[in-house]
Formats: structure tokens, sequence, C-alpha cells
């Protein structure tokens, strides 16, 4: 087994109401939504991870407690297809072969990029 390492890219940028966080500029879509449009801003939530993977389409976010099983939660731009995530120092570029995590900590919400050693 290869172990696996993370490298910090910096503080996401993001806008916070009620204790829910949303990242500058981006947002999500719930490609299996039922009800409304699917499409969610305000999606981080404190205390929760969420996974960023490239699926050969787009980056797609899984983790928290309030997605549902089966359903794909697209990053989305409006009006563009998302290459990077805004951080307090710049956009930073993904890269569709490398897996990132976006998590809360003390000082914002962080970005990692999950590296095969």
């Amino acid at each position: 087994m290869v172990p696996l390492t993370a490298t910090a890219l910096g503080t996401i940028d993001t806008h916070e109401v009620d204790g829910l966080h949303r990242v500058i500029s981006l947002c999500l879509h719930d490609d299996q939504a039922i009800d409304g449009d699917g499409v969610y801003a305000y999606w981080l939530v404190p205390g929760e991870s969420y996974g960023l993977v490239h699926d050969g389409v787009t980056w797609t976010v899984t983790g928290g407690a309030w997605t549902e099983a089966g359903h794909t939660y697209r990053l989305l731009r409006v009006g563009h297809t998302v290459v990077s995530v805004p951080t307090l120092h710049g956009d930073e570029s993904l890269d569709p072969d490398h897996t990132y995590i976006a998590q809360h900590a003390s000082d914002g919400w962080e970005l990692w990029r999950i590296n095969v050693s």
C-alpha cells in the first residue's frame, strides 16, 4: 500500500451566513435534485470535511452529513467550468490527477491536496 500525504494549499475564500459557509464564486449542483433547482451556495458546515474529486467531466464534492447517498454534487462556477478554488492568496488551480480536501480550521476553511508518496 502506498502511503498518502497532504499538502496545505491555503485558506479558501468563503462567506458565512447563519453558521453555513459558501466558497466565493462557486456553488454545488445536485444532479438528482427533485425539489428546486438543486443549486446550493451555502454548503460548507463546520465540523465536516469535504472531498473534491474530478470524475472525468467536472469536479464533484463528497462528504458532509447533509449529502444524500446516490446523489452527485458538482462544483460549479456560473458560466464556467471549475478549474480552481479561490483562496485568500488567489485562485488555487485544481489538478484532475489529485484529490483535494476542504476542512474547517480555526482560521477558516483549508484546502489540502492529497499526494501519493
